[in-house]
């Protein structure tokens, strides 16, 4: 380290292997902008440190407090412009929307209580739809993008429906299907069967213990009728003293045995 490099031999300007590495086809000298294609300096690309302002930086982005499936759930884009939060992907007014999950049906009756997801598109509405069997489709009530769940009333008791949600906005509705396809659109239900009141039940044992009361204290009076006819008659009365309510007493005869 730090000597001087060696010299050519006697009368030769340079050594003769940089002569031949020099004149070889094999090596040509390498562009310069090809250099660092592979290979860069990490200090080429640093900036100078400039201080940081308190607060300049911004937040980073979160998620919108959206959910499908929650009752009243305002419109993302409506969460987006007041927070600036992110929504997750959906199609534009201009393509139909997918259908609806249809949840669990609670049947009774005469109703029926529906519960549904949101689809990923832009919906401006949602429309129910119902089939008894073997009858014509019947357009039910019509509610808003935020509406979750509904209930369906009218119902005949022990019938089969097909109920149906459907999503809608400016570009058409979404498709149903035969209500076979678990989570989709539409569902098979069936009313319960007509159930007697709990005051019809309760009226009907009111009346039959009265009745049973009013028999039993019949039977009680005619029993007690029969006896008193039964001691008075003539036939059973004997020769004797009349005891203190003036009927015979047939315990006491005429005269008194010794």
């Amino acid at each position: 380290m730090g000597g001087s490099l060696p010299l050519p031999p006697k009368g030769q300007s340079h050594w003769p292997w940089l002569r031949a590495q020099e004149s070889s086809p094999l090596t040509s000298p390498t562009p310069q902008h090809d250099l660092g294609t592979d290979y860069y300096s990490y200090e080429d690309l640093s900036t100078p440190d400039t201080p940081e302002m308190p607060g300049s930086q911004h937040p980073p982005y979160q998620p919108c407090d959206y959910h499908h499936c929650r009752h009243l759930q305002p419109a993302c884009a409506e969460l987006r412009e007041e927070t600036g939060c992110l929504c997750p992907g959906v199609t534009g007014p201009d393509v139909p929307p997918e259908p609806p999950q249809l949840g669990v049906v609670h049947v009774t009756e005469s109703a029926a209580s529906l519960h549904w997801c949101a689809p990923s598109s832009t919906v401006w509405e949602y429309r129910l739809m119902y089939q008894a069997d073997g009858d014509h489709t019947i357009a039910g009530p019509i509610f808003n993008s935020t509406f979750r769940m509904a209930v369906l009333g009218g119902l005949h008791p022990s019938t089969s429906y097909l109920v149906c949600i459907m999503a809608a906005n400016q570009a058409g509705v979404s498709p149903t299907d035969d209500g076979s396809r678990d989570h989709g659109p539409c569902r098979t239900i069936r009313t319960l069967a007509p159930q007697l009141p709990y005051a019809y039940v309760v009226a009907g044992l009111a009346a039959m213990f009265g009745l049973v009361v009013v028999a039993a204290l019949t039977w009680h009076f005619a029993l007690r009728s029969r006896r008193r006819q039964f001691h008075g008659s003539q036939d059973n009365i004997l020769d004797g003293e009349v005891g203190p309510g003036g009927v015979a007493n047939g315990s006491y005869g005429g005269k008194e045995q010794l």
